[in-house]
């Protein structure tokens, strides 16, 4: 384990999750302007902070483990930043609750429903307590019951599941974001509104399979690792990299050819295909960012061609 450093300290619990969060915050302005044509402020609020509570709080917790190992004078000289990081969690749960409090109430339980797996991911959660808590209720009032009780078992991860991971990034930053930007709009999916050359069920596809393909394109880069630790990811269960990367090819490429007309969708499509034969185990973990932003890249593009009358 490396020695923690205060850059990357600040790199793993600030810059991360803001640089995370920025895929979001341009895929929901584009779903908002598709859907109603002009940026709504609440549920852009909403999807970036959830996103940067989500990745910051679970990298706080890695480095608290890997700092407090180091021992207690290490843990104290780093204790300033655990507290400037915990306000850094306080200011965009702040924002969260206020973005809440102006919306409708059904895009916040939309969008707890689609967070809560994030922020449960590596949480154990005990299932069968819940049955023995029944059980206790009601053996109480029946005094023949057994009060024998089964063993407890093991807690149920999220991230354990084989290929929940990626399958998981897809929805929630795909599907999840549209609709909590199209039930704060109060507006129906089939909206008047015209966008071209987007159409938003074509925007919701590629979002949620732009995100699964690069959910797997960083478990390739840790094939060799995941393998030897027995971590089911999808390249794992596939067998090889070779064959995943062969997957997220064909995938791309079908995404890529059902939505022709749209040439922006085309052109992250082509992008993020090359990037899959491009990046491997060896290559920086920085250029991954580029596989992460292979939408917002476009979709920024698109911006910038409509603001100065391109299209």
């Amino acid at each position: 384990m490396s020695t923690p450093t205060i850059s990357t300290f600040i790199t793993s619990v600030v810059l991360q999750p803001i640089i995370v969060a920025i895929t979001s915050a341009v895929l929901s302005s584009l779903l908002s302007y598709e859907i109603a044509g002009r940026l709504d402020w609440r549920p852009i609020t909403v999807c970036v902070t959830c996103d940067i509570l989500a990745v910051a709080v679970d990298h706080l917790k890695d480095q608290e483990v890997a700092i407090s190992a180091r021992g207690a004078a290490v843990m104290k000289r780093f204790a300033p930043l655990f507290h400037l990081a915990r306000i850094f969690l306080g200011l965009n749960v702040l924002l969260l609750v206020v973005a809440f409090w102006r919306s409708p109430p059904k895009m916040t339980l939309i969008a707890i429903a689609f967070a809560a797996p994030a922020f449960l991911w590596a949480t154990p959660l005990h299932f069968s307590r819940i049955g023995t808590v029944l059980n206790r209720l009601v053996l109480a009032n029946d005094e023949e019951g057994d009060m024998g009780y089964d063993s407890p078992k093991a807690p149920f991860i999220i991230k354990r599941v084989p290929g929940m991971k990626a399958i998981f990034d897809g929805i929630i930053r795909g599907c999840g974001i549209f609709f909590v930007v199209n039930s704060a709009l109060q507006l129906s999916w089939q909206s008047t509104y015209n966008a071209p050359p987007w159409m938003i069920m074509e925007t919701v596809i590629w979002s949620t399979v732009n995100r699964t393909c690069h959910c797997i394109m960083t478990d390739v880069r840790d094939y060799d690792e995941d393998v030897k630790t027995g971590v089911p990811t999808i390249p794992v269960l596939l067998g090889s990299a070779l064959k995943t990367r062969m997957v997220l090819s064909v995938v791309q490429a079908a995404v890529m050819m059902a939505f022709l007309r749209n040439p922006f969708i085309v052109g992250s499509s082509f992008f993020a295909i090359a990037l899959v034969w491009i990046l491997g185990k060896d290559s920086p973990k920085v250029y991954f960012r580029l596989s992460l932003h292979s939408q917002t890249i476009f979709i920024v593009l698109y911006a910038v061609m409509l603001a100065f009358d391109l299209l």
